[in-house]
């Protein structure tokens, strides 16, 4: 019972995080360097941020995180190209691409995928 209580607590510790995220971001939309700045960084933060949901999902449903697509509730958008770097019980990476830009975003206690990401959970996109 107790450790239903505790998933329940870090999924909802998770969807207020990444509600606040939201809510920040839409504040700078458009301003120069910020994913609204362009349509196709746009897309990848909210493929990735969906990305992070759906793995923080599967982690509170089989205590690991997964490094395969086709085990998540997940769908990149159109033109989109994402890869899941690790996934395990320490934690996942993943890399979206489209275009010649990149996002990046990783959680629980894996490696950042790439030098530019270095917060679990936020997305990152390549200078």
């Amino acid at each position: 019972m107790r450790s239903m209580w505790k998933r329940r607590e870090r999924a909802l510790i998770a969807c207020l995080a990444l509600l606040a995220a939201a809510c920040s971001r839409q504040a700078v939309v458009g301003s120069p360097g910020t994913p609204g700045a362009g349509s196709v960084e746009a897309t990848l933060h909210t493929d990735l941020r969906s990305l992070h949901a759906a793995e923080e999902r599967y982690f509170e449903a089989n205590a690991r995180y997964t490094n395969r697509l086709d085990q998540l509730a997940f769908a990149a958008s159109p033109g989109v190209d994402v890869s899941i770097i690790q996934g395990d019980r320490r934690g996942y990476s993943a890399v979206a691409m489209r275009d010649d830009r990149e996002c990046a975003v990783f959680g629980g206690e894996a490696r950042p995928p790439r030098g530019y990401v270095s917060q679990p959970g936020r997305v990152s996109c390549r200078p």
